[in-house]
């Protein structure tokens, strides 16, 4: 038994990643450390220093609160759409599904990496099957 045995795949990794960067605050952390290089700047540093704090202070906020919303509304939206279609091919029908749900989490939250966008939509949709609200196929 080798070390990629005992790993799962690269697409669950990479979620239980960006959930612990944000848990950590991996944000807050990057933006301590340009905050102290960019506070040495004489007059217009600590100006700049406050803007790095308050835009850094929003996003992490956005991607810990508004993404996951919005991700779980394109997986909705998406189980909607796909309801009544028409195949029946199980493969294709998850990684179309999840290809337009992540498209659509991309276009409600522009500037989201596609990496990211997967994971979330992952995410949610976990969050929406163990919510028991993902329509079932027919």
């Amino acid at each position: 038994m080798n070390l990629p045995d005992l790993l799962p795949d690269k697409g669950v990794l990479l979620t239980w990643l960006i959930q612990a960067a944000l848990g950590v605050g991996i944000v807050s952390l990057l933006a301590g450390l340009l905050v102290g290089v960019v506070g040495k700047i004489p007059v217009i540093g600590p100006v700049l220093a406050a803007l790095i704090r308050m835009l850094a202070g929003n996003y992490e906020k956005w991607l810990n609160e508004r993404v996951p919303k919005l991700a779980e509304q394109a997986v909705l939206a998406t189980e909607e759409r796909w309801r009544k279609s028409g195949i029946t091919d199980p493969n294709a029908r998850a990684s179309a599904k999840l290809a337009e749900s992540t498209q659509t989490l991309q276009s409600l939250a522009p500037g989201l990496s596609a990496d990211t966008a997967k994971a979330q939509v992952e995410a949610a949709l976990a969050r929406v099957r163990a919510n028991g609200m993902e329509q079932k196929a027919r």
